[in-house]
């Protein structure tokens, strides 16, 4: 059965005759999406790991977003930064539940859906610009050194509490700093 895409509801597609009233940041962002394609976000966690996340695929391919957790923010943002390049400009499109190569050297990274409960606390910048939440967002995992992710036995314990299980409903999430911090719902 084919569906109709979501048509883009971002400020570009439909608010672009009122640009001279955006918020800096959204201009900011809109300038970034229209220039490179996506925009890249930086967030410093105060009692959580630091986390970043793309802005603007899903205007500029009709694909999802990316988000990564739990490394300091400049290496999260080369990170997220590096997989939007995979996706624009080697036509290498993201999907849930994959594997991708060429990440971080040596290692795969892996996919899932990030579930709508955390985007008011998370991903506020992507939702004033989008302004249809949920977009298609995905997490990117990187696993331990033994190469396994958090999800799996034997994982590194220190390396799985910096990631949280963004597939999980908020409410569903087992105890961590993700759902005892100050994020903001």
């Amino acid at each position: 059965m084919d569906t109709e895409p979501v048509p883009c509801r971002c400020i570009v597609c439909k608010d672009s005759a009122n640009e001279a009233a955006w918020d800096p940041r959204d201009r900011e962002i809109a300038r970034n999406v229209q220039h490179h394609g996506w925009h890249t976000m930086g967030v410093t966690g105060n009692d959580t790991p630091d986390w970043a996340y793309t802005i603007g695929l899903w205007h500029t391919t009709g694909g999802p977003d990316i988000c990564i957790t739990g490394l300091p923010v400049e290496n999260a943002m080369h990170l997220v930064t590096g997989i939007a390049l995979q996706v624009t400009h080697d036509n290498r499109p993201l999907a849930p539940e994959k594997r991708r190569k060429g990440v971080i050297a040596n290692y795969d990274i892996a996919t899932r859906v990030v579930h709508p409960s955390w985007y008011p606390a998370m991903f506020g910048a992507g939702m004033d610009f989008i302004r249809t939440p949920p977009w298609p967002l995905l997490q990117a995992f990187w696993p331990d050194r033994q190469g396994l992710f958090p999800w799996q036995e034997n994982a590194d314990p220190d390396q799985r509490d910096k990631q949280p299980f963004l597939w999980l409903d908020r409410n569903e999430h087992p105890d961590s700093a993700w759902v005892a911090s100050s994020l903001s719902l």
